[in-house]
């Protein structure tokens, strides 16, 4: 076995376990600002403390992409994953939301495992299979958001939220030691020119391709995050069919089992981007990953919209699976466009602007999304998730596919 395929599969075991030990709680949050007292603006709240960590991200993502390129992409995985183990265990002692907004800024600071995972792939990947290793990649990803929420339902029903977030510090941690001793990395920074991390901006808004996947890249993330300070408590209101109830049952001795049905709900789209990710990557390897984003949006738009009118648990569910079909073409394929605009050797800042796009927008997302959610209820925020998701698709048309094409973004 080579060893771009070595790293693809222990970073594929290491996206699953980062994403396992953040979506464990994640969906959750919501419900433990509520037990820490939070009565009014709760979705304000859950919004705030929920973006917080993607904005102090998106202030040092370009940062440690910068390092990443000089020093090599695992010691930032190294240090992404033991500083983020450590505020897990933390936000498991704290006793007001006050003090969960401060850790949440801590490891959104410390914070770059996957991003890292998919640079250290990008740049060590032969050119002719870095689009299908990168979409290789975000299943792994998104098989830890499949069972992170289930499992952190489970375990919240079992021990409550509290030991659920010891479990998710010692999962990031596996996949440190993963890290340590089974990556290999080609440092091809390694005795470049250093430069600034405003240099480097500079090089990627002047690149006109680059500026509209990272513009692409911000409006995603929003919309996506948008979702997030409202779906757990947004589903225990809806009504549940008795297929539903006969299984919590089954499963937990009760009908209600709230907490796992909206893990399951969490997992759903992800549970769509495992079966179809690799796949829909072939499928962008032949007509070319920018048309198969496009499309992926457009997809995910429509079927967002119908989501603000459903009733029931069941048609949420249909829903939000057909709903990660769709995002299954579209997030992939913004890696894997982003790889075929920039040079190699410019890679791990790009990958660290681009994580700083999705921050902000992940930082813009749950904020609006939780005041739009006080100001005129949830259901507001899916159809503006999906008019965002039905503009951003005709961006990309008309700057991506139909835009003319240049050089390499950082090449010598």
């Amino acid at each position: 076995m080579d060893q771009a395929r070595r790293n693809l599969y222990v970073l594929w075991v290491g996206n699953f376990l980062a994403a396992c030990s953040f979506s464990l709680v994640m969906p959750f949050l919501p419900r433990f600002i509520a037990e820490l007292g939070v009565t009014e603006n709760l979705y304000t709240w859950s919004g705030l403390i929920y973006s917080i960590t993607f904005l102090s991200s998106s202030i040092m993502a370009p940062v440690w992409g910068n390092l990443a390129d000089r020093y090599g992409r695992k010691p930032m995985l190294i240090r992404a994953g033991v500083a983020i183990s450590i505020v897990y265990v933390l936000m498991s002692l704290v006793k007001t939301h006050v003090q969960l907004f401060w850790l949440r800024l801590l490891n959104g600071a410390f914070s770059g495992f996957i991003p890292s995972a998919v640079a250290l792939v990008a740049t060590n990947t032969p050119e002719d299979r870095v689009g299908r290793y990168l979409a290789i990649l975000q299943t792994g990803m998104a098989t830890g958001t499949i069972l992170g929420p289930l499992l952190g339902g489970t375990l919240a029903e079992i021990v409550g939220i509290r030991w659920t977030m010891r479990v998710a510090a010692c999962l990031i941690f596996a996949a440190v030691l993963l890290v340590i001793f089974l990556v290999r990395e080609r440092v091809l920074g390694a005795g470049q020119t250093r430069t600034s991390v405003v240099a480097d901006l500079k090089i990627a808004v002047s690149h006109r391709r680059l500026l509209a996947l990272l513009v692409s890249a911000l409006l995603i993330q929003a919309s996506l995050q948008s979702l997030q300070p409202i779906l757990s408590n947004f589903i225990p209101t809806l009504a549940r069919e008795g297929w539903i109830t006969a299984v919590t049952r089954a499963l937990f001795g009760q009908g209600e089992a709230t907490d796992f049905i909206v893990g399951f709900v969490f997992s759903l789209p992800a549970i769509a981007t495992v079966l179809m990710a690799p796949r829909l990557a072939r499928v962008g390897e032949r007509i070319g990953f920018a048309r198969l984003l496009s499309a992926g949006l457009l997809a995910a738009g429509l079927l967002i919209l119908p989501q603000s009118l459903v009733r029931t648990v069941g048609w949420m569910i249909l829903l939000r699976f057909a709903f990660g079909i769709a995002t299954a073409a579209a997030l992939p394929s913004v890696n894997a466009a982003l790889a075929e605009e920039v040079h190699p050797s410019f890679r791990g800042r790009a990958y660290g602007i681009n994580t700083s796009a999705n921050n902000l927008g992940s930082v813009l997302g749950p904020s609006l999304g939780g005041w739009v959610a006080d100001a005129f209820g949830p259901r507001a925020v899916f159809v503006l998730t999906g008019l965002v998701l039905l503009a951003t698709s005709a961006w990309v048309q008309r700057m991506l596919v139909h835009g003319p094409e240049g050089p390499l973004v950082g090449a010598p």
